[in-house]
Formats: structure tokens, C-alpha cells, sequence
């Protein structure tokens, strides 16, 4: 469970069938694309040159829908909830000064990248804008890692502290 979309990478031992680590290893030993998406230079200048309301109208709702794919639940949505609105990042579409053709180039990278990839993606670009977005991202990436069997730790606890 939560595989492609929260796995570590993929274990190089296993593929090559000598992982001696087992059960403990730290990396995923399921099937993985051979190359997963990712933003590529050209895509990141674009996301740079974006203003935040911008970035965040273009990536919050491919994120929602990943997100919700995975797990629907209130407390789920929640803490989306503080990422996108709690720290100034606007619901609803904008107008992008980018081409057409190029904007729906991002968005066609940006729905193909997992979802670890993406949040992580997001702590980059909107951290340097708004206090708190990579702890949000990180109480959301241990809440779904704890739904899927992953990882530990009281979420609602620092869900509390991130809200004060």
C-alpha cells in the first residue's frame, strides 16, 4: 500500500535478486518505472519565474487529487487544508502569463510525477513563501505513510503544534 506514489526508491540489491536486508530494507522492492517523471530544467525555470499564487493555482489541485486518490479522509483533507489555505495559498484557478502550449506541458509532468515527488516539489517552491509549508508537508507525508503502513508518529500531535 502507498506504492509508487509514497515508496522510498527502489532497492538496486533486489532488482539484482541480493538484497540481504530484507524486510528492513529502507528501499521499496516492488516494480518501479525505469525512469520516474520528474521536472526537468526547462520546468523548473518555468516554476521560478512563476509568481506563488501562480505556482500554487497550477500544482495544489493536481496535489488534491493525488492526495485524495489515496486517502479521502477528513483528517486527510485537513491537513491539505493547512497547506493550501492555511499558509496564503489561493483555491481556484488564475491566469498564467505562461504559453499554453508550455503550461500544459508542466501540467502534463506534474500529474505524471508521484505524489512523494510532487509534495516535495512543493516544499521547494513554496517553502521560501509561506511559514510552515514543510512541516505541513511533512505531518501530511507521515499521516498517509502512517495509513499505509509506513511510518509512526503521533500526527495529530504535530498537526496541533503546526497550527499554533
Amino acid at each position: 500500500v502507498g506504492h509508487p506514489e509514497l515508496c522510498s526508491k527502489p532497492c538496486l540489491y533486489f532488482a539484482m535478486g541480493s538484497c540481504g536486508s530484507g524486510e528492513s530494507c529502507e528501499y521499496c522492492h516492488l516494480a518501479h518505472p525505469k525512469r520516474p517523471a520528474h521536472l526537468d530544467k526547462r520546468h523548473r525555470e518555468m516554476l521560478r519565474s512563476m509568481a506563488p499564487s501562480e505556482w500554487a493555482a497550477l500544482v495544489m489541485p493536481i496535489l488534491q487529487k493525488k492526495i485524495e486518490a489515496l486517502d479521502d479522509s477528513l483528517e486527510t483533507r485537513a491537513i491539505f487544508g493547512d497547506i493550501a489555505s492555511g499558509f496564503g495559498i489561493p483555491s481556484g484557478s488564475m491566469v498564467s502569463s505562461m504559453p499554453q502550449r508550455s503550461q500544459r506541458m508542466l501540467i502534463l509532468t506534474l500529474r505524471s510525477m508521484c505524489l512523494k515527488s510532487l509534495l516535495a516539489a512543493v516544499q521547494r517552491g513554496l517553502s521560501q513563501y509561506s511559514q510552515g509549508v514543510d512541516e505541513a508537508v511533512d505531518v501530511l507525508l507521515q499521516h498517509l505513510r502512517k495509513l499505509t503502513g509506513q511510518a509512526a508518529e503521533p500526527i495529530a500531535q504535530r498537526l496541533q503544534q503546526l497550527r499554533r
